[in-house]
């Protein structure tokens, strides 16, 4: 699973997937989000990003096996994967964040 890992980061990096990466990273610190926060982080928190904009990035995420979704109520929850965790552990140790 971590050569999987390395080789998603890699692909993510080459694509400048930079949305990605930040919801990658914004998850595994702080575990799971509802999509309001992730929009937020998007955008380094200046302000929410275009729930479009959100929706594209979180759905390929989840097509990558990345993030679930969950529903509660109204809202949609999101957090890591075993896999994604792996991910953003391999994003952040790149990073200089670990």
């Amino acid at each position: 699973m971590v050569a999987n890992a390395q080789r998603i980061v890699e692909e993510l990096v080459r694509e400048e997937k930079t949305r990605h990466m930040v919801v990658l990273l914004f998850l595994l610190h702080v575990d799971y989000a509802v999509e309001g926060d992730l929009r937020k982080a998007m955008t380094g928190g200046r302000y929410a990003i275009a729930s479009e904009t959100a929706q594209i990035v979180l759905s390929e995420l989840k097509e990558m096996k990345l993030v679930e979704m969950r529903r509660l109520g109204r809202y949609k929850v999101y957090r890591l994967t075993e896999l994604g965790r792996k991910v953003a552990e391999e994003l952040a140790r790149r990073a200089g964040l670990l």
